[in-house]
């Protein structure tokens, strides 16, 4: 068999990551994935941390595609339920969830991963300030409940359960409108 370029390689090591850990990751292990034989995958990367570093390279780049500019317009539920319909597409999308799994899995022992997690935390409370204020309220602990929820979605999602967050959202919008 051909390994697919470096692109195959990568999702191959995304998904024993994502679905074994880390520790199953070896080169052996990737290339019994890949159906080749363990020499080939050195003409591709001289490392398992090369390989790592790929991984979190291509993992963010997709990730970050998948962006959103946010669409404050309507009341708040309409607002927080067509974010909420965002991150969801976002958190499932094929192309990240794997990726997802690998650094929410990894996020306590591997920095880049600690890393990733805490940036896109980050970004989602940053988006979710916005939000919370575009819709009048200037509370930073609605803001933080408000993440903690999402939060708690995309976790939950990451370990293969489905929720509907856009309905949870609109709840909470039901909530905002009577603060």
């Amino acid at each position: 068999m051909k390994i697919k370029g470096k692109e195959g390689i990568i999702e191959a090591a995304t998904g024993i990551i994502a679905f074994s850990g880390l520790d199953r990751l070896t080169m052996q292990t990737l290339s019994d994935e890949l159906g080749v034989n363990k020499a080939s995958l050195y003409h591709w990367y001289a490392s398992k941390e090369e390989i790592l570093e790929a991984v979190f390279a291509e993992g963010h780049r997709r990730l970050m595609a998948k962006g959103f500019r946010l669409d404050l317009e309507g009341d708040a539920r309409t607002v927080l339920s067509r974010a909420a319909g965002k991150w969801e597409e976002i958190f499932s999308d094929d192309s990240v969830l794997p990726y997802l799994r690998a650094v929410f899995s990894l996020r306590y022992s591997d920095p880049r991963a600690e890393e990733e997690a805490r940036a896109l935390s980050l970004m989602i409370r940053s988006q979710i300030d916005v939000i919370i204020s575009s819709l009048g309220h200037q509370d930073a602990f609605i803001s933080a409940l408000f993440s903690s929820l999402l939060m708690q979605h995309l976790e939950s999602v990451l370990d293969g359960n489905e929720e509907d967050f856009e309905r949870d959202a609109s709840s909470f919008a039901a909530l905002l409108e009577r603060i």
